[in-house]
């Protein structure tokens, strides 16, 4: 044999042909490009569409700002114990000038209620009987706020902004004498964002490339007819498992690189400094996306299976790798909960990823188990589907 063709028969060139044979199936595979970059877009552009709703501006309509909750005053308490005012109206009047606030009167609770139940308002405030004279003999008064079960929006912004308009008012007549209040100051937030499009942001990146890559692996293997016929050649599986490894891998670096760009240009995100770590991170991501999703494909035996295994990952991972609650060793490694922390302590606190390099040896030791367990399976297939 020639030297040229001794050259072409090498492993190194037979994963570098299976490389790019894998690299035109994916361009090919439209579904699997909307799947790795147009999705991820979607989130990102609703998440885009939920803070320009949340920021505060004023309504030409109502001078309330916008997204003012359309509440409902019963006041039915006709005591007249603290001088010069009726404590009752004067808190309508409050609730009635806030800018957070719609305010509708009603004079009793069914009209109110019906009005809730035909949405005419979000919400509804009833001051109870005795109000005033709880407040000037020192009792706790009790305002109820009825919602609609259904509407869960309200349900998470209505209180807190009630609560603003009653520290007001106590504030303003001196009943916080002695006590202490608060103010939140989100700290190692970065320039020109909120708190909530920086970290949740963070989150969605990293698990948008690590669940969007082994999304598009689990279909690597299973029914590859070009693969069957591949490996009736001297190319190993082995050699086929690695080619499609880092082409997967290639294609969450792609999209990667999509995503930093379109979430710091989107949201005004300034951690342009850290953008080479944070790709690091993202590396490890997809090659761990990559690795997990190559195996999967060879646990299964049809698509079908590939895409059911897809979402049983997927729901798993938002239910453990959302960081809400405590998971025990799976914070320790799962690759998407380690990369959630280093990415968010890289970008915002500065935290050199040196001092994650146990993390990276953890990700790096399953990203090669994953493979080798996948190469294991896989020799023991005799077909593909």
């Amino acid at each position: 044999m020639s030297k040229v063709g001794t050259k072409k028969n090498t492993k190194l060139w037979r994963i570098r042909s299976m490389f790019l044979k894998e690299l035109r199936l994916i361009q090919n595979d439209k579904f699997a490009l909307l799947l790795v970059f147009v999705l991820p877009t979607m989130i990102m552009g609703t998440m885009y569409a939920i803070t320009n709703q949340a920021a505060i501006g004023i309504s030409p309509e109502t001078g309330k700002n916008e997204g003012a909750i359309r509440l409902g005053i019963v006041d039915i308490d006709p005591t007249d114990t603290y001088p010069g005012e009726d404590l009752s109206e004067n808190f309508t009047w409050y609730l009635s000038n806030s800018p957070d606030f719609i305010a509708l009167i009603f004079e009793t609770e069914v009209e109110a209620l019906d009005a809730l139940y035909f949405n005419r308002i979000e919400a509804y405030a009833v001051i109870p009987y005795g109000f005033e004279g709880n407040i000037t003999g020192d009792i706790p008064a009790f305002v109820d706020i009825h919602i609609s079960s259904t509407d869960f929006e309200i349900q998470t912004s209505v209180f807190s902004k009630f609560n603003r308009v009653v520290q007001e008012f106590r504030e303003e007549h001196g009943w916080v004498k002695g006590e202490i209040s608060n103010e939140m100051i989100s700290e190692f937030q970065p320039p020109g964002s909120s708190g909530f499009e920086a970290t949740f942001g963070v989150f969605l990146i990293v698990f948008a490339v690590f669940i969007g890559v082994a999304a598009t692996a689990a279909q690597a293997i299973v029914g590859d007819i070009p693969l069957n016929r591949m490996l009736l050649t001297p190319a190993s599986k082995m050699e086929a498992i690695l080619a499609k490894v880092f082409a997967y891998f290639v294609v969450g670096m792609l999209q990667a690189q999509f995503l930093l760009v379109l979430w710091q240009l989107l949201f005004n995100i300034d951690v342009w400094a850290q953008y080479l770590t944070m790709n690091i991170v993202l590396a490890l991501m997809s090659l761990s996306g990559s690795s997990l999703g190559v195996l999967i494909s060879t646990l299964v035996t049809t698509r079908l299976q590939a895409n059911q295994s897809f979402l049983f990952l997927l729901f798993g991972s938002m239910i453990v790798g959302t960081g809400f609650m405590d998971v025990g060793l799976v914070d320790d490694y799962y690759p998407l909960n380690l990369g959630r922390v280093m990415m968010a302590d890289t970008a915002f606190k500065g935290v050199a990823l040196a001092e994650f390099t146990s993390d990276i040896l953890i990700i790096l030791e399953l990203s090669l188990a994953l493979i080798l367990i996948a190469w294991i399976i896989f020799t023991r297939r005799t077909t593909l589907a």
